[in-house]
């Protein structure tokens, strides 16, 4: 009775946490209907892009526990829907104006690839969308089926509201296709959040509207469609993709590589048919791609600097940033063989090698990060409301502009942060990425010292798995009370070897016989689908080596449900898990980096870093419920000495010193410390 309301409380908090964060992007939202969205319209932007941001995060690491899966996918749903209601009053792109305009015009009968917006040729079809249009004395560079769109949409309503109708209803399709893309790769729905919230998304499609939402979708089907091995209709839509916005002709080459190129073929059916309605003038709209993408520059991460160190030779610099991107095809399509991952890649380095990055051209790859969660992406969604910062010029009655100053704010953090990331690419020497087998079999290993007033509990939910175990083995360090006794009784296999969690928990390792190994702490219980959703997300992700179930205490605080979201974010994010996580490997994986660290402590967090090296890591996001004992001895002071032990290692690691056995004397000298402290406070 006590563990259920203690339960029910936690449950009960993170919902609570939620809502909160909810509140915070209807805040954001909420903003746009002020009258300082009018007066001040760029710290508006910007202070409820930010907020919004917060929320976001708040709402993806809070998002309730024990709801089923159409529950899950109901709620997220329902709060990406509730998002997108609330940032509709943020005003439209003037892309939007010129959308509307060029539809009316193909609506008439009349090509818009014939002359720029502002020839005399269209001047009986110019209105107040038209003055608001911008590049009015440039061709347009939208691809026939997008005009085409464009008309169909202007025929219903000739107004911005149809477009912001449309493209949320298509940004919801997004969230469910994202989610089925999830469930297909053994993972929890909560990851879509991360575009279903993203502020990125919010402001570019709800808010200001722009169409790559149209791009995002179809891109999206044919992968969708790569992934049941339906090839020709992933060739059919990814021909649609490229007649919405032509950047999705860089997976093309993917395609040819990995999806059957003998259905290449459909990719013309799409790109011809839209294009026979304007074969006189299509010439036209591959003038306007060039004048849009291959004579400016700007805000781009890469190409921006080389143009710098160029004198401002966009030509010399383009050359150079098309040179990059072609050898970062050649090595995405030798070394991924996971085509999902592969576009992922491919559109990420077309994004950052491009001269011109508007802040919904980041919006590409955001779906991505859904199924490949990673920090600088995250740092990149916040760091874009700089970005906005170009509102102040026209507020002014200048012209529109980015300042130096907000786009090194935009884009140096993330790429400090990426290149943290791509050094286990670097460790690998650019080699391909492996592929492990499928696994058969699961060893669950549980290190003990004295813990006959835990054991029992722990290795019942382990014996309950609706999956059960191949091998439980109790690792034990010493213990002098019952815990080997009360192991032996219920029937599992019992190690002694000599104390030390890594060294206990290695011996387990090399005894197993099963192809993954389960690590769990003595004072944790497990859900009772754990070891099927291991097993499940190895299965269908090969390229995972490993990762972390995910933690929940089983009382519940504010502070205590902090630092539930703070592993959850750095498991996630970083691929950084701590042992009382869950943590989970394939043992061949981890035997190709050295085995299984047998450190006397920190081995969970060397046990991260080979499985880094070895593969992707992934967060099941919880199902792991252990006690709070520990935090119980000095909040505060236990995660200061947290981290002043990883910090230490992670330093000494660098430099080669194995200094564990210190850190073991220091930990458990600080704990005995805690514990007395505790003990004379408490008289």
């Amino acid at each position: 009775m006590v563990v259920t309301l203690a339960s029910a409380y936690r449950h009960h908090a993170r919902l609570s946490f939620f809502l909160f964060s909810l509140i915070l992007i209807f805040v954001a939202g909420v903003l746009h209907w002020t009258p300082w969205a009018a007066s001040c319209k760029a710290i508006t932007i910007i202070v409820s892009y930010g907020t919004a941001f917060f929320g976001f995060i708040g709402a993806w690491l809070s998002f309730p526990d024990g709801l089923s899966t159409s529950r899950k996918i109901g709620l997220i749903l329902l709060a990406a829907l509730f998002a997108r209601i609330m940032m509709i009053g943020m005003p439209v792109s003037d892309d939007v104006y010129r959308y509307l305009w060029e539809g009316k015009l193909v609506a008439a009968g009349e090509s818009p690839y014939r002359y720029p917006a502002d020839h005399e040729y269209y001047a009986e079809y110019r209105d107040a969308y038209w003055e608001g249009m911008n590049h009015k004395n440039k061709l347009t560079a939208y691809p026939p089926l997008a005009e085409l769109v464009f008309a169909a949409v202007s025929s219903v309503a000739y107004s911005p509201w149809a477009f912001k109708i449309l493209f949320i209803f298509v940004d919801l399709c997004i969230v469910g296709i994202l989610i089925a893309l999830l469930r297909a790769h053994g993972m929890d729905p909560r990851n879509a959040l991360l575009y279903a919230l993203n502020p990125l998304t919010l402001f570019a499609i709800a808010g200001e509207a722009h169409f790559d939402v149209l791009l995002i979708l179809t891109m999206l089907l044919s992968l969708l469609w790569v992934e049941k091995r339906a090839f020709a209709w992933a060739w059919f839509w990814l021909g649609v993709a490229i007649q919405i916005k032509i950047i999705a002709v860089v997976l093309a080459p993917l395609y040819l590589w990995r999806c059957q190129w003998r259905h290449g073929w459909l990719l013309l059916i799409p790109l011809v048919v839209p294009s026979l309605y304007f074969l006189e003038t299509l010439p036209g709209m591959f003038q306007g791609l060039w004048i849009f993408g291959g004579t400016n520059a700007f805000n781009g991460p890469i190409h921006g600097p080389i143009n710098y160190l160029l004198d401002g030779k966009i030509a010399w610099s383009t050359a150079i940033v098309f040179g990059l991107f072609s050898l970062a095809i050649l090595w995405i399509i030798r070394s991924v063989s996971i085509p999902v991952k592969a576009a992922y890649l491919l559109i990420a380095a077309l994004v950052l090698l491009s001269p011109v990055v508007h802040y919904w051209y980041i919006l590409w790859i955001i779906p991505f990060v859904v199924l490949y969660p990673g920090l600088s992406w995250l740092v990149l969604s916040f760091a874009s409301g700089a970005y906005f910062t170009s509102t102040f010029s026209a507020e002014q009655g200048g012209d529109w502009s980015l300042p130096v100053w907000a786009m090194w704010v935009m884009w140096l953090p993330f790429l400090l942060v990426l290149a943290y990331e791509l050094r286990m690419i670097l460790l690998r020497r650019l080699q391909p990425e492996p592929n492990w087998i499928k696994p058969k079999t699961l060893a669950v290993i549980i290190p003990t010292l004295n813990e006959d007033g835990q054991i029992k509990t722990c290795l019942e939910a382990l014996q309950s798995l609706q999956r059960p175990a191949d091998e439980i083995f109790v690792c034990d360090g010493g213990s002098t009370d019952q815990t080997v006794a009360i192991a032996k009784e219920m029937g599992v296999c019992v190690m002694c070897s000599e104390s030390g969690r890594g060294t206990q928990i290695k011996a387990g390792v090399e005894a197993a016989r099963s192809e993954v190994v389960l690590v769990m702490h003595a004072d944790c219980i497990c859900d009772n689908d754990v070891s099927q959703r291991i097993i499940n997300v190895l299965e269908q992700n090969p390229d995972v080596a490993g990762g972390a179930v995910g933690q929940r205490f089983k009382t519940a605080s504010l502070q205590l449900l902090v630092i539930e979201m703070l592993n959850d974010a750095r498991a996630a994010l970083g691929g950084a898990s701590f042992g009382d996580q869950g943590q989970f490997f394939r043992v061949a994986a981890i035997q190709k980096m050295g085995g299984f660290p047998g450190y006397p402590l920190m081995e969970d967090v060397e046990l991260s870093l080979r499985m880094m090296r070895a593969g992707r890591v992934v967060l099941l996001n919880g199902g792991i419920h252990n006690s709070a004992r520990q935090w119980r001895q000095g909040f505060t002071r236990r995660i200061i000495l947290i981290l002043k032990l990883v910090i230490v290692f992670r330093i000494n690691r660098l430099l080669r010193r194995d200094v564990t056995k210190k850190l073991y004397e220091i930990y458990y000298s600080s704990r005995k410390q805690m514990n007395c402290r505790d003990t004379i406070a408490s008289k």
